[in-house]
């Protein structure tokens, strides 16, 4: 499974070939810095690890700078890496994020088949944890204590709706 700066930068040569800096241009556009920063070492690290795996490759399009294009093993890898990343639940919603992100290297067809297998995961997921909730009200334990598990019903919430709206635009 590819590293969440791994799936960054092959999600972006998705949309074409670019340079590091550009990539980093990019990645401030879309303030990730507020939920996933990539410095430009780790940017610039991660692109030579990538094509070494051969995962990306220079164009040799440009003297000056490196210019990189994902590879037909970069895009499937992401496809993978994607797909695993529908099939699990993580305390760390930046996966799902990232998964929904660059959840354009599937096709139609794959998307809603790891969409229903996420929805089914959520509603079990769901399930326990208000199980959870409700026994610590019943025990009046503090709210204090319960509030982390009210915050993943509301995150399970968000990505249910995510993954609905993902079906209205691809329809």
């Amino acid at each position: 499974m590819l590293s969440k700066t791994s799936i960054v930068i092959c999600g972006m040569l998705l949309e074409g070939e670019m340079n590091a800096y550009d990539m980093l241009k990019m990645i401030d556009s879309m303030n990730m810095k507020y939920w996933h920063p990539i410095g430009a070492t780790t940017l610039y690290e991660t692109c030579i690890r990538l094509e070494k795996r051969g995962f990306i490759e220079d164009t040799g399009k440009s003297e000056n700078k490196t210019v990189y294009r994902i590879t037909k093993d970069g895009r499937v890898e992401l496809k993978s890496t994607v797909c695993e990343l529908f099939e699990r639940i993580d305390f760390d919603s930046v996966w799902f994020c990232l998964a929904v992100m660059y959840s354009g290297v599937l096709t139609k067809k794959e998307l809603e088949a790891e969409k229903k297998k996420r929805v089914v995961l959520l509603d079990e997921y769901e399930k326990g944890t208000k199980e959870k909730r409700d026994k610590m009200v019943l025990q009046k334990i503090p709210y204090i204590n319960i509030c982390a598990i009210e915050r993943m019903i509301q995150i399970i919430h968000i990505e249910k709706e995510t993954l609905a709206k993902i079906g209205e635009v691809s329809k």
